[in-house]
Parts: structure tokens; sequence; C-alpha cells
């Protein structure tokens, strides 16, 4: 068996960063759980992070990817109408709360609730996170109203800035009710208004 590398060290810490920050919180998980769980001694901690924010921003970052990886998926199939592929893209995404169940929660918007007055480097992390997605919707936006699928009156960009907060409300709305009625009306709204603005 050959011994860790590196790398998979870094992302062990990570993982359980965001496994332990999901479940609880930023503030209600110690470092100490998240080293035990991901079976490092805390003296190698200190060689990937300065501090516990830095491993924050690290979970945002990785968060961030692993999303807009899925988005960018979502958002790519040329064969699929523009505004089709947004649709298909929340719906998959709505598909996944409802199989996970409503108490599953984003990382990203649960860290964002909790520490975005606290820490200005994962609040930047998060912000990032936030605008990238959108802008990864608003080129595909761009090009439903090329296709005519939307108004030339409609701001791509403003529109995909609308749906990503419309659906963060909605989750968290989610959380709430403990039930995804808030995603199916999102969906429900979206897919009668969209093609229509």
């Amino acid at each position: 068996m050959s011994p860790p590398t590196t790398a998979n060290t870094k992302d062990r810490i990570i993982e359980a960063g965001a496994s332990a920050m999901s479940a609880k919180s930023f503030n209600g998980c110690g470092l100490k759980e998240i080293l035990d769980t991901a079976d490092v001694p805390k003296g190698s901690f200190y060689h990937y992070f300065r501090s516990k924010e830095d491993l924050g921003v690290a979970v945002i970052e990785e968060s961030a990817e692993s999303h807009a990886e899925f988005i960018r998926e979502h958002l790519s199939d040329r064969k699929v109408k523009p505004l089709q592929r947004v649709l298909n893209m929340f719906e998959e995404m709505r598909d996944y709360y409802v199989e996970q169940g409503p108490m599953r929660e984003c990382v990203i918007a649960k860290l964002a609730l909790e520490v975005a007055q606290l820490s200005e480097p994962m609040r930047l992390a998060i912000k990032y996170a936030y605008d990238n997605w959108a802008a990864l919707i608003a080129r595909v936006l761009m090009e439903a109203k090329a296709a005519g699928e939307i108004s030339d009156a409609q701001d791509p960009e403003e529109l995909a800035d609308f749906l990503v907060n419309a659906w963060e409300g909605c989750t968290l709305r989610m959380q709430i009710d403990q039930n995804t009625e808030a995603l199916d009306q999102f969906m429900a709204r979206v897919a009668r208004t969209l093609p229509r603005l």
C-alpha cells in the first residue's frame, strides 16, 4: 500500500471540513474533529493551511468548482436549445434535492449565512462562486437571446443573477419548510415565464 500523497492528504482535510461544516457550521465544528475524520495529525494541517479560516476558503473553492463543473456539463449540450439547457439544469438540481431530501444543504449557502460578515476571505470566495455560476448561465442566456428565445430587451447577465438569487432563496425556504415545494414553485414559474421574457 502506497503512503498518502500530499494531494490526497490535503483533499481529505478539505472533504472532512466540508462534511463537518455542512453538518454543523463553520464555528460549530472543531479542527480536531475535522482532522480526526481526515485521519491527519494536527501538525500536518498547518503544512497545507494557515488557519481554519484558510481551510474554510478551500472548502468553498472546492465546492464552488464542483458545482461550476455541474453547470458547465449541463449547459454545454449544443443539441439542446439554449433556454431548454438552462431549464434542464435547474430541473436536475431540483431532482437532486428530491432524491437526497430537503435537509441536504449546500455548504456554500450555509457558510454564506454564517461567515459573510465575519470573514472577508470567505465572503470573497463565496461571492466569486455565485458570480461565476451566474456568468456561466448568462453565456447560455446570451445564446438564447441571439436565437430569439428571450426578448432583445432582456439583459442576460441581470437575468442570470436573478435566477441564481431566486434559486438560492428557494433552497433556504426548502430548509425552513423541510420540503421541496419552493423548488417546485421556482421550476413552474421559470418554465412559464422565461420563454415569454
